[in-house]
């Protein structure tokens, strides 16, 4: 009987172990698959939140930029009408460059000639309207004071405006621009 108790207990150990192995093969299956499920996740987030900041810096750039290059793109002098025409071209992008170059050579360029306009255009508030990775569209508040030859004391105008900004490689320019 000796022989068999020894038999007997050997086999038991035998399961045991084997009881044993596959325990712990399972666990460490169900750890791993854990941590693949929790570095997921984690690579997820840390995706998201570079998303998030991409866009608010998109934003804030697009602001700041937008604020300088209306003015720029809305003011001029009768007295260096070209070179002021030549900067507001500047501050643009896109199929609306050929737009506000026709607008500049069809009405600005003569006007501003014959009736010696000068126009000086101030932000007085802007905020963001809507933002994508490439595009923020901006609500501009402007104030414009214009003179001429017929009216020498300043006119003061206000309006508001939509303007579309588009990334340019890694600056920002006015690629719309809406009267409200």
């Amino acid at each position: 009987m000796s022989d068999r108790t020894s038999e007997h207990s050997a086999e038991n150990q035998s399961v045991s172990a084997s009881s044993g192995n596959g325990r712990r093969r399972g666990l460490s299956m169900l750890l791993l698959s854990v941590a693949i499920v929790f570095a997921t996740v984690a690579g997820f987030a840390t995706w998201r939140t570079g998303q998030i900041h991409d866009l608010a810096s998109a934003r804030d750039e697009a602001l700041n930029v937008g604020r300088e290059r209306i003015s720029l793109l809305l003011s001029y002098r009768h007295t260096t009408l070209d070179e002021d025409l030549a900067t507001a071209l500047g501050q643009t992008t896109g199929a609306f460059t050929e737009e506000f170059r026709t607008l500049l050579d069809d009405v600005v360029r003569d006007t501003a000639t014959d009736r010696r306009i000068t126009t000086q255009a101030s932000v007085n508030a802007a905020g963001v309207v809507s933002t994508k990775n490439d595009e923020v569209v901006l609500l501009i508040f402007l104030t414009q004071s214009t003179t001429s030859r017929n009216s020498p004391d300043p006119v003061v105008s206000g309006s508001r405006v939509d303007v579309t900004m588009q990334r340019v490689g890694s600056t920002w320019k006015i690629a719309g621009l809406e009267t409200k």
